[in-house]
């Protein structure tokens, strides 16, 4: 199946098979969500009760991108063999995923990458990334529950540090500032 995929409807529904054919999870796709998946070679769902795009949570597994099948309006996804181990790359500490987030920020802002949303913020300035931490903000107050406090919290984590990035300031100074309040 081509990497461009022009999306006829709304979403479509997609699958991710194990390698020994059962289903492991599935979900919805829009455009923003396949381009996403592709640029990021990770699987991005589409959430139509909110029109959002997240990373779907499958850490753990790596994406056979080759084996991309579209069938009676559904996109199947297969993981590879072998792949159902833990993967030494991915951070496993608050500070790592943090670290790992501060430098992928980084990055976009050096070499702004077309159709990426941080690209996106960095392009508008100060007042577009402000807006947005202040509107994430809000949505963490307003979150109803736990599901929604913690995706709402992390919404506002990741503009936070996209706003830290264009004032350049390090992660670490806020750090340090926290690790001296801690024990007052």
């Amino acid at each position: 199946m081509s990497k461009l995929l022009t999306f006829k409807k709304e979403y479509y529904p997609f699958i991710v098979y194990n390698t020994d054919n059962s289903e492991l999870a599935n979900g919805f796709m829009n455009q923003k969500a396949w381009e996403k998946t592709i640029e990021n070679s990770k699987i991005w769902e589409y959430m139509p009760e909110n029109q959002r795009v997240l990373e779907k949570d499958l850490k753990a597994v790596s994406i056979d991108f080759d084996q991309i099948k579209l069938e009676d309006d559904t996109i199947l996804f297969f993981i590879k063999e072998n792949s159902l181990t833990n993967d030494q790359s991915q951070p496993d500490s608050i500070k790592e995923i943090l670290f790992s987030l501060e430098q992928i920020i980084k990055n976009r802002k050096e070499k702004m990458p077309p159709n990426s949303y941080t690209t996106h913020l960095f392009e508008k300035g100060s007042e577009k990334i402000l807006k947005k931490l202040g509107e994430e903000t809000i949505e963490v107050v307003l979150a109803k529950n736990e599901e929604e406090i913690i995706y709402e919290s992390a919404d506002l984590i990741y503009h936070l540090m996209v706003y830290l990035r264009e004032k350049e300031i390090p992660l670490n100074k806020v750090l340090e500032e926290l690790g001296k309040r801690m024990w007052k």
